[in-house]
């Protein structure tokens, strides 16, 4: 297997659409690499420049130590999974996995082991006489990571594989690619717009927004430590809370133009210093959010009163679509009994777990 390392990478299309702008990131062998951000934010863009399949405007890919930019796709010993599939209609399965090793004149009796073993290692044995119309979506999509297992590639590239399955299929192959990479111990970039994909598949993730590289981190890191707004409320569903409060001298924060006021916490009493006087984004997480009652737990609390809009029982949680009067939030609560819509309660703001953003950069006020 090998090290993929992306070096001031641009992809720049016709009348200067900038699509992938100065990517730099490195992959370790063995490795699973997840980028993950917004429809158009360039991520497909990227994986298809390491895979060959588009030109690198600027800079420098390098697989395994040799920089590949003019190197044809079949030369760069990679192999992709598509999100249709891209199985030919025609041919068996069998064919299908078949068809790379013949077309690079493996013996018969090679191509014939290594589609057995992949297949055995996906389930898909039994479904190797069938042709690809014969077979259900995830069938299908296992059919298309065996003909990449096949090659034996030094690097898998994954194009948001699962968004044409269900969502039951989609967390089922989900799990069976993670237990893919454990056993093969490969190297794999995979691609995905699916924020919960890309924080229970991937070593570390690569957020892009607009073809920039946002962060790179691991899932909890991204998570508890998010550099700039865009992450905080790009990670974590129900997504992050923001709401725009006013710092004071005397370490109180005012939400809804001073009509609700609130304690600064401790730790930010010095960083938010220069900020006195001018207003910061507020963030929280829903599950940060608790129920006066169920609060027992968080040792720095803030009050807030608000009107109960919406309620969505999810089984053993609540989500509760909140309002103060001018700001809107959501938390996620634990409570076997589900408020009414309209009613107002207390709830408790964990304010160990808060997180603030400079209004003008947007970047993490620490």
């Amino acid at each position: 297997m090998a090290e993929v390392v992306l070096s001031h990478v641009y992809k720049i299309f016709d009348k200067n659409v900038v699509a992938v702008d100065d990517v730099n990131f490195e992959v370790k062998n063995k490795e699973f690499v997840v980028l993950v951000g917004p429809s158009g934010c360039g991520k497909s863009t990227t994986l298809r420049m390491i895979a060959g399949l588009e030109e690198v405007s600027e800079g420098g890919i390098h697989i395994d130590g040799k920089v590949v930019n003019d190197v044809p796709p079949k030369d760069r010993d990679i192999a992709m999974v598509f999100q249709n599939y891209a199985l030919y209609p025609h041919m068996t399965v069998y064919d299908n996995m078949a068809f790379g090793l013949k077309l690079r004149k493996y013996p018969k009796k090679e191509i014939k082991q290594r589609v057995f073993e992949a297949a055995e290692l996906l389930g898909i044995k039994e479904y190797l006489d069938r042709k690809p119309k014969a077979l259900s979506g995830g069938q299908r999509q296992r059919v298309a990571v065996g003909r990449a297992i096949v090659r034996k590639p030094k690097v898998f590239l994954f194009d948001e594989p699962l968004s044409n399955l269900d969502a039951k299929l989609r967390v089922q192959m989900r799990t069976e690619i993670i237990r893919l990479h454990n056993r093969l111990k490969a190297t794999m970039i995979y691609v995905t717009h699916d924020q919960i994909e890309a924080m229970t598949m991937g070593d570390r993730i690569v957020v892009l927004r607009d073809g920039k590289v946002q962060q790179i981190d691991t899932p909890l890191r991204l998570y508890n430590h998010p550099r700039n707004k865009f992450v905080a409320g790009f990670i974590g569903s129900p997504a992050m809370n923001f709401m725009e409060v006013t710092v004071h001298k005397n370490k109180k924060l005012t939400i809804d133009e001073g009509r609700l006021k609130i304690e600064l916490p401790e730790k930010f009493k010095t960083s938010l210093e220069p900020y006195v006087g001018k207003k910061v984004t507020f963030g929280i997480r829903p599950e940060d959010i608790y129920d006066r009652e169920t609060a027992y737990n968080v040792k720095h609390k803030a009050l807030i009163k608000s009107k109960v809009d919406v309620v969505e029982p999810m089984g053993n949680e609540l989500y509760l679509y909140l309002t103060t009067g001018l700001n809107n939030y959501i938390a996620r609560v634990e409570t076997d009994v589900i408020p009414p819509s309209g009613i107002e309660m207390e709830f408790v703001f964990n304010m160990d777990k808060v997180h603030f953003f400079d209004n003008e950069t947007e970047e993490i006020i620490e």
